[in-house]
């Protein structure tokens, strides 16, 4: 137990447990969906930077029913004037035609001109309608047309998931209680050009391409509405399409080569329509035209290969997340200079982010506010607590060595902190102490012959003479003992040496005109000599508490 709790004294296992904590913080806090809205102000970011400058689909072409066909023609558009227009661009074989409009019931409400719209149903099978999907018990929330009731692959719903301000998503197909599979509306219109589809287990093969399904935890998202099979749009389709006003197609203002071998959309323009979806490229974007942009996603991955945009599992995203926490947690550990530990943060930042754009750029969404906010919390909490620990330390040792070294000797003990300290005490370590002894012989005899103030000059001048060596050798003064005094050094290798000073017999020492005075004085009667010895030995230094 007591190894235990000393080895949480360690600075580095501090900054290790520190930066486990944030990491838990983090991941609660993704987990709680605090920082989903930020993430996903990223993830729109990178969209918009990756779609690129806005281009057009020569295959795909649409006819809005603007406010100026609503004023000439009514709304909705009458049964007989919606048939003539379908029958004018069926007459220029066009690959498929999505009518992206609700025809649930007859226009007027008697039907007196529905018979003419279903017989350009019937004739037609490359006709596909829409319907809204209600729940899994009520699929069919507002109907298809009844003339395609006989053959479901000729209607899809036009859904789309939306949160947080904006479609990033798409549905693939949905099903209900009785294991019925209704299409999207986008889906249908692609397999009604001859693409190929087929479901295996929790992936949608699409031409050349695979579609898993999304759930609701990948990448940002947290607790998503993830029923049926939805995929990440790319929005890497183009923002422009080739577009007809329902005026110029009933007034013959359009040639028949503009629909051959295209794909016709037939939606609502108008503003009063309120048929408009925000997504993270465009705001308010007409619904048909983002039917528009995810049947081109569909084209590219069936031709092309492309494949949608995808995460990695919930246990891989934590460990990106933890490795950038501890990354943050070795910044704070090793750097602490505040401009260097900001460069540092700010390379690591940008390392991430480069990182995180060329994956986004591969289709892989890698978690980025989490892993930056673990990044930089952790560098900033780690860091805060070396500067504490050192402040610390700082203390203590200045505490223990202040009263008995000198400053230079101190600052030098700090710089050099880590040879000799273990946690909050000196490290025990063997080292070789020299000890220097020295003393006047027949010191008292002499002080009874002369008057206090000679003896106090006397011991003063010989003690100053002394400390001045003492000095000379980075040692410090540890006390005085009469004519004697116990000293210690502390060499620029901070190994510690002792220099004690006590009664020798080697050699002696000139200490000033004084102290040879009364030395000449005193020699007929008494000798006089200081003489000093020193020697050095191995010892352990430690320290006890």
């Amino acid at each position: 137990m007591t190894k235990l709790r000393g080895a949480f004294r360690h600075p580095a296992i501090v900054s290790l447990v520190l930066a486990v904590g944030v990491f838990a913080l983090v991941a609660g806090a993704r987990e709680l969906g605090l920082l989903q809205s930020v993430e996903f102000l990223a993830y729109d970011k990178f969209l918009a930077w990756r779609a690129g400058p806005a281009t057009a689909d020569s295959r795909i072409v649409i006819v809005e029913i603007t406010e100026n066909d609503i004023a000439r023609y009514d709304f909705p558009v009458p049964d007989d004037l919606l048939a003539k227009l379908l029958q004018t661009i069926a007459n220029a074989h066009p690959i498929a035609i999505g009518l992206d409009i609700y025809r649930d019931v007859a226009v007027p409400r008697d039907g007196s001109h529905l018979a003419e719209l279903n017989r350009v149903f019937e004739q037609n099978p490359n006709i596909v309608g829409i319907f809204k999907f209600g729940d899994a018990e009520h699929p069919v929330k507002v109907g298809f047309p009844p003339q395609l009731a006989a053959t479901p692959e000729r209607y899809g719903f036009n859904d789309f998931p939306f949160e947080l301000g904006a479609v990033r998503r798409g549905f693939l197909f949905l099903w209900d209680t009785q294991d019925h599979v209704y299409p999207s509306f986008a889906l249908a219109l692609a397999l009604t050009t001859g693409i190929s589809g087929k479901q295996e287990g929790s992936r949608f093969h699409i031409g050349k391409a695979s579609f898993p399904r999304f759930r609701s935890h990948d990448a940002g998202y947290i607790r998503a509405q993830d029923g049926g099979h939805q995929f990440l749009l790319d929005f890497k389709s183009p923002r422009k399409f080739t577009t007809y006003s329902l005026d110029d197609v009933l007034s013959n203002r359009v040639s028949e080569q503009a629909w051959r071998d295209k794909i016709v959309l037939i939606g609502e323009g108008a503003e009063s329509a309120h048929d408009f979806e925000t997504t993270p490229l465009q705001v308010n974007a007409p619904g048909v035209e983002l039917n528009a942009q995810i049947l081109n996603q569909l084209l590219r991955a069936a031709g092309r290969g492309d494949k949608p945009t995808t995460s990695c599992s919930e246990p891989m995203e934590l460990a990106w997340i933890f490795l950038w926490c501890f990354l943050g947690g070795i910044v704070g550990f090793f750097v602490r200079r505040p401009l260097l530990l900001l460069a540092v943060c700010c390379a690591l930042a940008g390392a991430l982010s480069a990182i995180c754009w060329i994956a986004f750029v591969h289709d892989f969404w890698l978690p980025f506010i989490p892993a930056l906010g673990a990044n930089l919390i952790a560098a900033a909490i780690v860091t805060g607590y070396m500067r504490y620990q050192e402040r610390k330390d700082r203390e203590m040792l200045m505490r223990l060595f202040s009263q008995n070294v000198s400053p230079a000797v101190a600052q030098s003990i700090w710089l050099h902190r880590d040879e000799f300290m273990e946690g909050h005490r000196p490290r025990p370590q063997k080292l070789f102490a020299t000890v220097l002894f020295t003393d006047f012989r027949n010191f008292a005899a002499i002080s009874e012959k002369l008057q206090p103030p000679d003896v106090m000059d006397w011991v003063n001048e010989y003690l100053e003479a002394l400390a001045l060596q003492v000095e000379r050798h980075h040692g410090v003064i540890d006390k005085y003992m009469g004519d004697a005094l116990t000293s210690e050094e502390m060499p620029a290798t901070l190994y510690i040496v002792r220099w004690i000073w006590a009664p020798s017999s080697v050699g002696s020492m000139t200490f000033g005109k004084r102290a040879d005075a009364h030395r000449s004085k005193c020699a007929s009667e008494f000798p006089v000599d200081q003489p000093w010895q020193a020697a050095s030995e191995p010892v352990t230094a430690s320290s006890s508490r």
